[in-house]
């Protein structure tokens, strides 16, 4: 059973844009009503007439599938939004990753877009360029219920304003190594539940694996979505991109001194184990030029894990998208980082016809349990049943073991309050509980000393767009271990300083020096 209920994740191009709802089928009205007794009660109508009701043009995250129910969905939802707060919704999917490109393009070709996201990149590129709304004033209105639900608004400021909204969740990075079991067993290997493994000690345990099964047998999927390198160590790119400069957290939680990441021994060292694991066979010769998603990989038998989000129940969850069980070995600790904003944000652009429907539209995900259920999940009886509900939460059960078949499959957990998700069998009732209590608990002293800055680019934003093509260049090859670290790593660093690394860091610092001073 293939899902992420967690994924800020995670992992993520417009392919189309959907005409307006058609009315609702029974089985939608029918989901609907379900899912009021599941979740919280939708607020009393206030008897929108039609004339009265705007329409809404906001981005859909999808893996490109969006099923025949997709449409259901969509008018489920508009039935409540139309009733409580005059808005209908007519959703633009979007490919996760491509979804702030898609943005620019259609804001600058001055197309309506009301709600745009932006996945695992800052919110620097569309704020400074002005093409989305700030949001700091309209939030105390418009944006109640998000702000006193307690989602984390850190992450969304640039120069001083407010241009992003995550979704509420958990955001503290912690990483896991999921193994699939039965390769454990198979070769009588131990491992406990409480250490924190290196990538050397993981290695060991690859080495034996490998060994026996043999050629054609890989340990680890590369993508860009969760890269090794940010499993290994612990840093915060403050800035939104490491050719800013970063914190390294896995020295100290202290220290403000920005350094340049890939002239460190930790990113040397790094780069020497991928290659090292490239050349032992652990990583497929074909993982930097792969399309194929970590996901797919993993189902294969022919792969033996992946690294993953570590929580409590990282191995329950992800068992289903594999359909193996999984031990977790963990990685990293949890701790909080600033990096630019760089997570999954909802924004308004300067091309939303109704900016205020826009973030009253957004409110109503994060205060509905039920709207918020039938984008994530579709509508009881057609996409999913009900297991057991209890006050800790509701666990369901998708009505196909394979995601493809079913009517309607959302992948990303991108809307509203996640810690009101539903437990997907196998994961317990209380699962978003658990997930819940073990981010918020994360401890103070590893939380990043840039919470709160935003480094405004504007000055050095040639340099910053030559960087990021030579990152382009040699990161994702040094990831999957397809160069020589030996040559590639020196010929990187040369050329991110001659593109102006050293000047993006020195005005990043100054910036980040004058805020750690205002703070005090």
């Amino acid at each position: 059973m293939k899902r992420r209920l967690w994924a800020c994740i995670l992992m993520m191009t417009f392919a189309m844009m959907f005409t307006a709802c058609q009315s609702t089928s029974e089985e939608s009205v029918k989901g609907t009503e379900s899912l009021q007794d599941a979740g919280t009660n939708a607020p009393e109508g206030t008897g929108k007439d039609q004339e009265e009701i705007v329409e809404i043009i906001w981005q859909y995250p999808t893996s490109g599938n969006l099923g025949a129910g997709f449409q259901d969905m969509e008018d489920a939802l508009n039935e409540m939004m139309e009733r409580d707060i005059g808005v209908h919704v007519t959703f633009e999917p979007v490919g996760l990753g491509e979804a702030q490109q898609k943005a620019t393009l259609m804001v600058s070709g001055g197309e309506q877009l009301d709600l745009c996201m932006s996945a695992f990149a800052p919110i620097a590129p569309l704020a400074s360029s002005n093409l989305v709304l700030p949001l700091t004033d309209l939030i105390d209105e418009y944006g109640k219920d998000i702000k006193d639900l307690g989602a984390d608004l850190s992450m969304g400021y640039y120069n001083g304003e407010l241009y992003g909204i995550p979704p509420l969740g958990g955001s503290s990075g912690s990483w896991c190594y999921l193994i699939k079991t039965e390769y454990l067993e198979k070769y009588q290997i131990e491992t406990d539940p409480d250490k924190f493994y290196t990538f050397e000690e993981l290695e060991k345990i690859f080495e034996v694996i490998k060994a026996g099964e043999g050629d054609n047998f890989y340990c680890l999927p590369v993508d860009q979505t969760i890269t090794p390198l940010g499993v290994y160590m612990e840093y915060d790119a403050v800035g939104g991109t490491p050719a800013a400069g970063v914190l390294l957290l896995n020295r100290n939680f202290d220290d403000l001194t920005l350094c340049n990441l890939y002239e460190t021994d930790e990113y040397r060292n790094y780069a020497e184990i991928m290659y090292r694991w490239a050349q032992n066979g652990y990583i497929s010769p074909d993982a930097a030029v792969s399309t194929e998603t970590t996901d797919t990989l993993v189902a294969k038998d022919n792969y033996l894990g992946t690294f993953y989000f570590g929580n409590p129940l990282s191995e329950v969850s992800y068992a289903s998208t594999v359909g193996k069980e999984l031990t977790k070995l963990k990685v990293m600790e949890r701790y909080y980082a600033n990096n630019g904003g760089l997570s999954c944000l909802w924004s308004i652009p300067i091309t939303s016809a109704h900016p205020e429907k826009a973030l009253e539209a957004l409110n109503y995900i994060y205060a509905n349990d039920d709207a918020n259920w039938i984008i994530q999940y579709g509508l009881e009886g057609q996409s999913y049943e009900i297991v057991e509900q209890t006050d800790e939460g509701t666990q369901i059960r998708f009505l196909s073991d394979n995601m493809e078949e079913l009517p309607y499959f959302n992948p990303y957990g991108l809307w509203g309050n996640q810690y009101h998700y539903a437990a997907v069998e196998p994961t317990p009732v209380n699962a978003n509980k658990l997930i819940e209590d073990y981010h918020r608990d994360t401890p103070k002293e590893r939380y990043s000393p840039a919470m709160g800055y935003s480094f405004v680019r504007d000055s050095v934003s040639t340099e910053i767009a030559s960087l990021s093509t030579v990152i382009e260049q040699y990161d994702k090859m040094i990831n999957c271990g397809a160069l020589d670290p030996k040559k590639a790593v020196p010929e990187f660093i040369s050329a991110l300083k001659a593109a102006g690394i050293e000047e993006v860091i020195a005005e990043n610092q100054r910036q980040l020096d004058e805020w750690a001073a205002a703070q005090k």
